[in-house]
C-alpha cells in the first residue's frame, strides 16, 4: 500500500484539521507544501481549487470533512466519530457548524484588516511555511491580489464586524455545548473538538502548532488576538491542543538513490 500523500498550505486551519487527524491516528504520510500555483494543481487533481488534498489508496480526496470521513473508514483507530449514532450525528453537525461558520469568519477577521492596512504583510502571513518563491511570485501582484482573495473567499471589508461577531458566537457556542465538560460530545475527544480547535489555530497559535507564524502581528491584530484569548472557549481550545495534538506522523520522502 502506498504511503498517503497530503498536499497542504501550512497556515490554513482547514489544512491543520487534516494534519491533526493524520497525526492523531498516527498515520504515516508524506506532506507536500504547495506554493502560489496551488490553485491550478488542486483543480487538476480534484476539480476543485482548494486544499487540503489527500492522496489515499490511489484517489485524490479534497475537502477536510471528506478526507476525515475516508480516514475514519480506512483507519478506524483511534476513532474521531462517536460510536453512538446520536452522538455521532451531533459531532458531525458541530464539525459542519465550525467549518462553515467559524473557519471562514476567522479567516476574514484576520485578512480583512491586513489587506486594508498592509497588503504586503498579508502576503507574508498567507505564505507562512511556503517556499520563499511563493511570496516572491505574489509580491508583484500586491495591488490586485487582495481583490482576488476577497472575491475567492467571499470577504467584504464592510462585513468585518459581522465576521468578528460570528467568531464570538462560535466561541459562545463552544461553551454552551460543553456545559463545563472537557469535550463537546460525550466524554471523549471527537471530530467536533478537533475541528473547533483547528479553526481557531491561525490566531490561537498554540505551542503545539507545527507551522507557526514567522511575522509579528500588527497592533490592531495583536489586540484582537489578545481579546479572543480571554474567552473561555479559546482557553479550552488551547487545552485541547495540549492534550491531543501530539507529534507529527509525517515521514520524509526517500530519495531515488537511497
Amino acid at each position: 500500500m502506498d504511503t498517503p500523500v497530503l498536499w497542504h498550505i501550512p497556515l490554513s486551519h482547514f489544512n491543520e484539521k487534516v494534519r491533526w487527524t493524520l497525526d492523531y491516528k498516527r498515520i504515516a504520510h508524506h506532506r507536500q507544501v504547495l506554493g502560489a500555483d496551488y490553485l491550478i494543481r488542486a483543480w487538476r487533481a480534484t476539480g476543485r481549487g482548494t486544499l487540503p488534498i489527500l492522496f489515499l489508496d490511489g484517489r485524490a480526496i479534497g475537502d477536510s470533512t471528506h478526507i476525515i470521513a475516508a480516514l475514519e473508514e480506512r483507519y478506524s483507530e483511534p476513532p474521531l466519530y462517536p460510536g453512538d449514532a446520536a452522538a455521532r450525528q451531533r459531532a458531525l453537525a458541530l464539525e459542519d457548524y465550525f467549518d462553515e461558520g467559524l473557519g471562514p469568519a476567522l479567516r476574514a477577521a484576520v485578512v480583512t484588516p491586513l489587506f486594508r492596512h498592509d497588503p504586503d504583510l498579508a502576503l507574508r502571513v498567507l505564505t507562512t511555511g511556503m517556499p520563499d518563491k511563493a511570496y516572491q511570485m505574489l509580491r508583484p501582484l500586491v495591488r490586485v491580489f487582495p481583490a482576488f482573495y476577497r472575491f475567492r473567499h467571499k470577504i467584504s471589508d464592510a462585513e468585518l464586524e459581522a465576521d468578528r461577531a460570528t467568531v464570538n458566537a462560535a466561541l459562545d457556542r463552544i461553551e454552551q455545548e460543553r456545559r463545563g465538560r472537557s469535550y463537546l460530545v460525550g466524554d471523549t475527544f471527537t471530530v467536533a473538538d478537533l475541528t473547533a480547535a483547528a479553526m481557531l489555530s491561525p490566531l490561537l497559535q498554540p505551542p503545539e502548532i507545527q507551522y507557526p507564524l514567522r511575522v509579528e502581528l500588527p497592533p490592531y491584530l495583536h489586540d484582537y488576538r489578545a481579546a479572543l484569548l480571554q474567552h473561555p472557549a479559546a482557553q479550552w481550545a488551547a487545552d485541547i491542543y495540549r492534550l491531543h495534538r501530539g507529534r507529527s506522523a509525517e515521514v520524509l520522502w526517500r530519495s531515488a538513490t537511497a
